[in-house]
């Protein structure tokens, strides 16, 4: 994924592609769930969600708002952006001011109503609405609240962002099992005993997702002819278009590589890739049970088999930026 940013309203599907970038970095610092989807209902209202954004879309208008939280002045974020080296539309220097500096620049002042301080509103647990409140009223002090709007985005977030999670955990699970079944010799290549204890390139894979909640086979995942489909309807997307086949660059871990004539394989990150090859025997069948030769379900260096797709399951990139100056991505910058 990428931020989309740009002095312009956001349609709901980019607003819900920056959140994730939101997510990603917040919770990786510790954030609730909860508090990042009352932050990101105000963020909606705001901005768009919006990195790039001004107030009424008034271009380096200094003394109106800018960025996620709409700071007022512009220039309450801007100048400290541009001492520290950022651009003042980067996302991770504006997500780390509101990580770091919202209490201690007098940003986050606790009200009457919403009594906590901002380590306790950014671990809190409390629902996603009230979070959203309390953000508005100790954070953004709003001129105009619509405050149920910002209550209702922040629950439709927590909803949309509580499946990411649940997603990026599912991909983890299929990973590590099934590098789990290549080291473990006594599982080999088999399409006599696919399901278990030994494993052809498609059983291999079905049964990772399987395993990790993502019900593949229960929907009729069988062999590399309908795992297509099939990994389609259980939320899988296609992301060739935004890979390169030919070195791997974009393909991330856990990822589906198909050939859907003959073989698949998973990406397990760093370059490398889990398989079921072939039995000791140079066949489909007839081997004997296990890994004879230690290459018939193993590790190794990405390739092109040739892949007719890459399969990733839904909201479910890892990593995130590591915050300080690091560069950002822009999927795409309005004129």
């Amino acid at each position: 994924m990428a931020w989309t940013i740009g002095n312009y309203a956001l349609s709901q599907e980019q607003m819900n592609a920056n959140a994730l970038e939101v997510y990603k970095y917040l919770s990786a610092r510790g954030w609730s769930l909860n508090a990042i989807a009352g932050l990101l209902g105000n963020m909606q209202s705001e901005s768009y969600v919006n990195p790039g954004v001004w107030q009424s879309l008034q271009a380096n208008n200094y003394s109106g708002g800018f960025g996620l939280v709409q700071w007022t002045p512009a220039t309450n974020y801007t100048d400290w952006a541009r001492q520290d080296g950022y651009d003042i539309a980067d996302p991770n220097g504006q997500l780390y001011w509101i990580d770091t500096l919202s209490e201690s620049t007098g940003q986050w002042i606790p009200t009457s109503a919403y009594n906590m301080s901002w380590s306790a509103f950014k671990k809190s647990g409390s629902s996603p609405e009230d979070l959203a409140s309390a953000f508005l009223k100790n954070f953004e002090r709003a001129g105009v609240e619509v405050e149920s709007n910002r209550r209702s985005q922040a629950r439709s977030y927590f909803n949309l962002l509580g499946q990411y999670g649940k997603n990026a955990k599912a991909v983890e699970s299929a990973v590590q099992w099934a590098i789990g079944i290549a080291n473990d010799n006594s599982h080999g290549y088999d399409q006599g005993s696919r399901w278990g204890p030994d494993y052809d390139c498609s059983s291999l894979l079905i049964t990772a997702y399987q395993q990790a909640g993502i019900k593949v086979k229960d929907a009729g995942a069988t062999y590399t002819g309908n795992m297509y489909s099939t990994f389609l309807a259980c939320g899988f997307e296609d992301v060739t278009g935004f890979v390169n086949l030919s070195n791997g660059s974009g393909i991330k871990r856990g990822d589906i590589l198909l050939n859907t004539a003959s073989h698949t394989a998973m990406s397990i990150g760093n370059g490398q890739v889990v398989q079921a090859s072939q039995n000791e025997f140079g066949g489909a069948t007839g081997g004997q049970t296990g890994d004879q030769t230690g290459r018939e379900i193993w590790c190794t260096n990405y390739y092109n088999f040739p892949w007719n797709y890459v399969l990733r399951l839904s909201h479910s990139e890892s990593g995130g930026s590591s915050g300080g100056a690091s560069a950002y991505i822009v999927k795409w910058i309005p004129g």
